[in-house]
């Protein structure tokens, strides 16, 4: 009888979670994941053998999904998530994720990040605007992303097609 009982749980918690729908934050982990497959960082910042480092800056949105990157890789690399304390410390990530209780000091920040080689994004509002890299957002109960080219060649990262193609929108002509 135990043993029928535990097997109607599984099966019950197995199709509970085949229809689970990712949550906002669960597709926006996965697509940090992809942008660092997506682009190419220049060979002196990210030397033959780092890890990429995606990083979150501000509070963690993510909670558990963002940890379960960690085991995956990007481009043949191990990726590392990190918490820097300052946008002076997320100089040295790869990726950064400026979350929205960085909103004001978004300016500072943005300035901060400027001309090192970190492909920011984010989910503030009018992040690309702003002069950030990759902004997130929703349309349509949907997560789609804005890319601003010329954040992107200053800081000399460029991104695949495939991937600016996905943009809802690009903005800049990637020129200086």
């Amino acid at each position: 009888m135990l043993r029928r009982l535990l097997i109607l749980l599984l099966m019950m918690s197995f199709a509970a979670t085949a229809r689970a729908v990712p949550t906002e934050y669960q597709l926006k982990a996965v697509f940090l994941l992809n942008f660092a497959r997506y682009a190419t960082w220049p060979e002196q910042s990210l030397p033959e053998d780092d890890p990429i480092d995606i990083c979150v800056l501000g509070r963690d949105p993510f909670g558990a999904h963002l940890a379960g990157l960690e085991s995956r890789q990007a481009q043949g690399r191990d990726v590392r998530i990190l918490y820097p304390a300052t946008a002076t410390e997320a100089r040295q990530c790869d990726v950064v994720f400026v979350s929205g209780s960085e909103l004001r000091r978004l300016n500072v920040t943005l300035r901060e990040l400027a001309n090192a080689p970190v492909l920011t994004v984010s989910d503030i509002e009018g992040f690309v605007e702003a002069g950030g890299a990759i902004g997130f957002v929703t349309e349509d109960d949907r997560v789609r992303f804005d890319i601003n080219r010329n954040t992107l060649e200053r800081d000399h990262i460029k991104l695949s097609a495939q991937l600016l193609k996905l943009a809802r929108k690009l903005i800049g002509d990637g020129g200086p």
